[in-house]
């Protein structure tokens, strides 16, 4: 009998590829795995690259990283193609691989979820960060919702017309321009932000009209917009208010 010695591999000894799973047997069962590496998978899961936490360890590190569930980061040019040692996961961490995620979900971990909000019409009259600009109680009404369906973490963008996916707190100019306008962004330029971003599988829910949903559905054709069908801004806000108290009452139950 053939005994696997790569949980003692030395520095510098390939683990695994960057981001690809090692190849398993059909019928192959599925290792256990430690509290350690469970706590690591899932908090791995909930970035939208798969990037575990500076405070996993290194002998976690490599324990993954030899089951196939942990390579390097390919989203970096430098990482691109590299093997996955002991000596660049010390250095640089590690990624979830497919099987990585497949393995978190299995554990109780569901994609990372995104929450999109479109931007509105009236805003500052200054430059401020994106989450600042907004002044809309419309928009303020999706932002509360946003972050009720949040509470268990992911991610808040603003879809902007003029700038596309916009991170909270980046800082842009007031403008005045709404989907669709000459000028707008185009479907493609949101679909490059996403992409640039590592967040094309991700699980997304939209909040806004029907035009946004437009511009994001050829990035995320799967995602979700609960404020679809709406006869008006105020149906919409009914919906809104409906989801928030779900959320909460959801989270007050696992609580």
């Amino acid at each position: 009998m053939t005994t696997d010695h790569t949980h003692n591999s030395p520095a510098g000894t390939s683990l695994s590829p960057g981001a690809r799973a090692r190849p398993r047997t059909a019928g192959t069962p599925t290792p256990r795995i430690t509290t350690a590496q469970r706590r690591a998978l899932l908090a791995g899961a909930k970035d939208p690259l798969g990037l575990l936490p500076k405070s996993v360890n290194l002998r976690t590190l490599v324990s993954l990283a030899d089951a196939g569930y942990v390579g390097l980061d390919q989203s970096r040019d430098i990482l691109r193609g590299q093997e996955a040692t002991r000596d660049q996961l010390d250095v640089w961490g590690g990624t979830l691989t497919e099987a990585g995620w497949q393995r978190a979900r299995a554990e109780g971990a569901g994609r990372f979820r995104i929450v999109v909000v479109g931007c509105g019409k009236a805003k500052q009259d200054r430059r401020v960060t994106a989450g600042a600009m907004y002044v809309g109680t419309f928009h303020g009404s999706c932002r509360e919702t946003a972050k009720a369906l949040l509470q268990d973490g992911g991610r808040q963008y603003i879809l902007s017309a003029a700038h596309g996916l916009l991170d909270l707190t980046t800082e842009i100019d007031p403008y005045d321009i709404t989907v669709g306008d000459p000028g707008s962004v185009s479907a493609d330029f949101v679909q490059a932000q996403v992409w640039e971003r590592g967040i094309e599988s991700a699980e997304v829910t939209v909040l806004a009209g029907s035009k946004y949903v437009a511009l994001a559905r050829q990035s995320w054709p799967g995602l979700e917009a609960p404020l679809a069908g709406a006869g008006g801004i105020g149906e919409m806000k009914q919906r809104l208010s409906q989801i928030r108290l779900a959320a909460r009452a959801e989270a007050g139950q696992e609580q």
